[in-house]
């Protein structure tokens, strides 16, 4: 089945100043790393590894589902130029739990393909397939045009605009904490439905819908 449900997540903190301290970016292994998370960042990843699969008999929120495919920005070198190692790192827990090979094939500016990619997977269920989508802030809402991660699933499934309460702004830059869910329950044809899932797993979280 084609997927039923995508689920898109900003990556987790980066480096910048939270509760007045400043952070700085660190890698898996402690290094130093301006394009990585920082240790917020990275503790925000461990908790939506529980998040989108509990344990212990933790029920899933209503709206989420554990993935069946995850897809985060490309952090490959290229050109000798490091690009952002936080989509993948946001994911890495999660997908490491699952046993799941990330898709990391497409740079942040081939959202389109992405999501063409993304549309076209296929689950071994006959009842639902789920893939999440971990990337950068700006491609996720339209900022200074119409493009976006969430217009190219709209318009690659046919979903008219104005049906769904999509946000008329760009992401903030000072959210992680939601996750953006689209729904279409036989995996074909148009989206329908919308929703704002707060993740609600560090201090200072909201569960104010962006708007």
């Amino acid at each position: 089945m084609n997927p039923t449900k995508i689920m898109i997540i900003r990556h987790a903190e980066k480096p910048g100043i939270y509760g007045g301290q400043q952070y700085n970016g660190v890698n898996a292994v402690g290094d130093a790393d301006d394009e990585s998370l920082v240790t917020l960042g990275w503790e925000r990843a461990g908790g939506l590894a529980g998040l989108l699969y509990p344990e212990g008999g933790r029920p899933l929120p209503a709206e989420l589902a554990t993935p069946d495919f995850i897809i985060a920005a490309d952090f490959a070198e290229h050109h000798s130029k490091e690009p952002s190692q936080r989509p993948y790192q946001t994911i890495s827990a999660l997908a490491a739990k699952l046993d799941i090979t990330a898709e990391t094939s497409f740079s942040k500016s081939d959202y389109a393909k992405m999501v063409a990619y993304a549309l076209s997977l296929n689950s071994t269920s006959d009842e639902s397939c789920t893939v999440l989508i971990s990337w950068q802030h700006q491609d996720i809402l339209p900022k200074d045009s119409d493009d976006s991660i969430v217009t190219e699933i709209m318009k690659q499934t046919g979903t008219s605009s104005g049906s769904l309460p999509i946000p008329t702004g760009s992401w903030p830059g000072d959210r992680y904490d939601m996750v953006f869910v689209l729904d279409r329950p036989t995996g074909t044809g148009p989206m329908t439905s919308f929703t704002q899932v707060p993740q609600l797993l560090l201090a200072g979280d909201s569960s104010t819908p962006i708007a």
